[in-house]
């Protein structure tokens, strides 16, 4: 057998070696932006804290096998466990987190691979490549992919879940899909609650593109099995969860009983009162939480917390009823917050927004200078609308992964970090405006990627001069600091800045 020259197997697997080249791209930058970060050994970073404490926490319980005693399903539990798997293959964290985060570096940068390889039939190769080189330079994306966040995880499905639903949803899917649809579902949803919520999205998308000539009744049956299987996913974890709240019920017998039945957590009613009501400021706030002194600790033996839980849903909506003209405001603030994201530049010195800035309270740093913040809006605007031509039909499933996400936020809470989590669909639809111009004008049909793809390798070059200089970057920050031992609350808002 002749061996295959360099040249030979490029031409033969293109997408296997493009995405393998993606891959090495974006770890290598993720690995550039540990190299020259002043917080590369600590399970958080400076510029995204979120819920890392608890993450780490969970995580040590799960490593060692200890039994946990009974506490509410707040937090969905698939991200910790995997981090538990990380500290039992590694070994317990011994004063450095960093092996842990060059392997959440891994999977954002395979996150970023396997977006390039389905982006491809969307895009094309040349704007695919643009597009997974924003995705591997995005600022927002080198803080949370080397920190504990779950929203690295959350990406992932995300990307796996557009990458299935694309090619079968004009079609009847085979069942191999459609129990893989269902698996990466229901995992998803066991990362973060709200990917449960895709299912009437994904479901219209199917609907809309669906072949008319095809039979309904196996198209209807197949797209039913894979929710089913998303649902039995969840089974597990909810059968768990039916032994503590049972018990957590036993403990407070006046008190009115927490339903039993929650197949991933409980915050549904619990968020929705505390991002509604009239103290309320578009972001993460423990206002009511903290009523009574409880210093932000949920406590669902207070029958305060306990009407939260229960009934949180209907306060939040009386609040609204009473209120509407607070509630149009704060509904716009939420919007103004989440778009915040776009603000957040490219490289490791986020260009062009740059260092200073704020972080919000369990949200991912924003510079202060927004400059990308409306433009880029504007373009995912226009990504959008063009989606609704019959030539770009396909990028429709991504404007509906981005509605949601708008409705999720408008729901709950204006984060940053929550428009970085769709990524995956939100990118391809900021290039589309862009490959569509360039196609109604030849001469920038080749100039344009070229130029973009330039101007990213840039951002590499940059990455690796910080880094081989072997001193870690300085940054100040300022914020509300601890009585007992004078540290920054990290759950609070820090101000951040470089040093002149």
């Amino acid at each position: 057998m002749v061996p295959l020259s360099l040249r030979d197997a490029l031409r033969r697997h293109p997408v296997a070696w493009s995405m393998a080249a993606t891959f090495t791209a974006s770890l290598l930058l993720r690995g550039l932006y540990l190299a020259a970060s002043p917080d590369r050994d600590w399970p958080f970073s400076v510029f995204f804290a979120g819920d890392a404490r608890f993450f780490h926490t969970a995580a040590l319980d799960f490593a060692r096998r200890q039994p946990t005693p009974p506490a509410l399903p707040y937090h969905p539990p698939l991200f910790p466990a995997l981090l538990g798997l990380l500290y039992r293959a590694l070994g317990e964290p011994q004063g450095s987190a960093l092996p842990y985060k060059l392997a959440l570096a891994c999977l954002g940068a395979a996150t970023v691979a396997l977006c390039q390889g389905w982006w491809r039939r969307l895009l094309g190769t040349a704007w695919s490549l643009i597009a997974a080189g924003l995705y591997a330079a995005s600022f927002g994306w080198l803080v949370l992919s080397t920190s504990y966040s779950n929203e690295t995880l959350s990406a992932l499905w995300l990307c796996f879940t557009c990458a299935l639903v694309l090619p079968m949803a004009s079609v009847i899917p085979s069942w191999p899909t459609v129990l893989a649809l269902g698996a990466v579902m229901g995992l998803g949803t066991l990362t973060r609650a709200e990917h449960l919520g895709l299912w009437p999205f994904l479901l219209v998308y199917a609907w809309t593109a669906r072949e008319r000539t095809r039979a309904l009744k196996p198209w209807a049956l197949r797209w039913s099995a894979a929710v089913a299987v998303s649902l039995l996913v969840l089974v597990p974890g909810a059968l768990k969860n039916l032994d503590t709240m049972r018990e957590l019920n036993a403990r407070a017998p006046t008190l009115e009983p927490l339903p039993e039945w929650v197949p991933v957590t409980v915050y549904g009613p619990l968020n929705f009162a505390m991002a509604n009501h009239a103290g309320a400021t578009g972001g993460f706030t423990p206002a009511l939480i903290n009523q009574g002194g409880h210093n932000g600790q949920l406590d669902a033996s207070r029958p305060e917390h306990r009407r939260l839980l229960l009934h949180g849903y209907a306060q939040g909506l009386r609040w609204m009823a009473d209120a509407p003209g607070a509630a149009a405001r704060l509904l716009g603030a939420k919007l103004d917050r989440w778009l915040d994201g776009l603000s957040l530049g490219v490289g490791v010195s986020d260009v062009p927004g740059g260092l200073t800035g704020e972080r919000a309270p369990v949200d991912v740093f924003v510079p202060d200078a927004g400059l990308l913040k409306w433009p880029l809006a504007a373009l995912l605007l226009a990504g959008m609308l063009l989606s609704l031509q019959r030539p770009h039909a396909p990028f429709r499933l991504l404007s509906l992964v981005v509605l949601h996400r708008v409705l999720v936020t408008l729901a709950f809470f204006g984060y940053a970090r929550g428009l970085l989590v769709i990524f995956p669909a939100l990118l391809p639809l900021l290039v589309l405006p862009l490959k569509v111009l360039s196609e109604r004008h030849a001469a920038l049909a080749r100039a344009l990627p070229a130029l973009a793809g330039a101007l990213l390798l840039l951002l590499w070059a940059e990455a690796a001069v910080l880094a081989a200089r072997g001193v870690p970057r300085r940054l100040m920050a300022s914020g509300t600091t601890d009585a007992v031992n004078g540290k920054l609350i990290q759950d609070d808002r820090v101000r951040l800045w470089l040093p002149p």
